[in-house]
């Protein structure tokens, strides 16, 4: 594991100016069952960063993803994304910071019925007017990303085929470049292997990693696997019993792997 970026919790914050993403205190309780996720979260995220969460399922990985972007909305605290506070932002301002934050989900979330290059073009709704986004009236340049994106992850000559064909590989790489297509400075990916086998989980995590690379793109995923996650992760941070905790360097060893999964 690269230690350019060693854990940053608490006592070592950035400035938010300094920070792809700087989180402060923030909780979060549903009120379905009235279930707290996690409390007074405190986690930096540096600009270019690739840092991963890891964790057991169910212990707060994905919510924590999710009021990144607000998809939900956490009950207090703060989460800046690059400079912008996300949990108290009006709706108008929180659609204009998505526009930079891709997202890769677990279950690829593609529309089946629709070609490859149709469900890659979603990645540019965000750029389109009102009018042209509930028409789908991609502009040249828009279909000129779309395509590019599909090259990057060596699937330019299926834009025509439908998304049920593909292969869960393929579908993930079509996930992909939907969120590339957005020319995202954030990426967000949540389990996105955990359908895959273990020869393609190190494929697409891989490419996200060299993705991001590339590009400058600040990445924070989601494992369960604790190789993996020490493999293609800068940073890991702990996810469980509301809380996070952070991970240096060669750290992982069996009295650390009982505190993050241990019962």
């Amino acid at each position: 594991m690269n230690d350019q970026n060693p854990g940053r919790v608490d006592d070592d914050a950035l400035p938010v100016s300094d920070a792809a993403i700087s989180i402060r205190g923030l909780s979060h309780t549903y009120k379905r069952g009235n279930l707290t996720v996690f409390e007074d979260v405190e986690l930096d995220v540096g600009k270019g960063e690739n840092l991963v969460l890891l964790g057991p399922s169910g212990g707060g990985k994905s919510t924590l993803l999710r009021c990144i972007n607000r998809l939900v909305k956490a009950s207090s605290g703060s989460v800046h994304v690059f400079g912008t506070e996300m949990v108290s932002a009006p709706l108008r301002k929180v659609r204009e910071v998505r526009r930079d934050i891709g997202m890769v989900f677990q279950s690829f979330n593609l529309i089946n019925r629709v070609s490859v290059l149709d469900n890659v073009l979603i990645g540019r709704l965000g750029y389109l007017s009102t009018t042209r986004s509930v028409l789908g009236l991609y502009h040249k340049e828009d279909i000129a990303e779309a395509m590019h994106a599909l090259d990057r992850v060596n699937l330019s000559d299926f834009a025509h085929q439908l998304a049920m064909n593909l292969s869960g590989g393929q579908r993930q790489r079509v996930a992909i470049a939907r969120a590339l297509a957005q020319r995202p400075k954030l990426l967000l990916a949540d389990e996105p292997v955990s359908n895959l086998d273990p020869l393609l989980e190190r494929e697409i995590l891989g490419l996200l990693r060299d993705i991001c690379r590339e590009d400058g793109i600040t990445s924070v995923t989601s494992l369960h696997d604790v190789e993996l996650a020490e493999e293609f992760g800068s940073r890991l941070v702990g996810v469980r019993d509301k809380k996070v905790t952070p991970i240096a360097p060669g750290e992982f060893d069996s009295e650390k792997l009982q505190e993050i999964y241990g019962t």
